[in-house]
């Protein structure tokens, strides 16, 4: 006995129409991220790193090593 795909969910060729969609839109030029949220997060952990190594190179100048 087959499954039968519930009404509400799009079918495979839907889905193929969307992606093809998707692939024609470009982002901006020179932009490698194509989500918001990941360029943000993307700054956010370099921003934390940058300050880590800073704020570790501070403590060993004050300590000595």
């Amino acid at each position: 006995m087959a499954l039968r795909r519930p009404s509400f969910l799009p079918s495979l060729d839907e889905l193929e129409q969307q992606a093809e969609a998707r692939s024609t839109q470009r982002g901006r030029p020179g932009s490698h991220f194509d989500h918001p949220t990941a360029k943000n997060v993307f700054i956010a952990v370099l921003v934390i790193t940058v300050l880590a190594h800073v704020v570790g190179g501070i403590i060993f100048l004050l300590l000595g090593f």
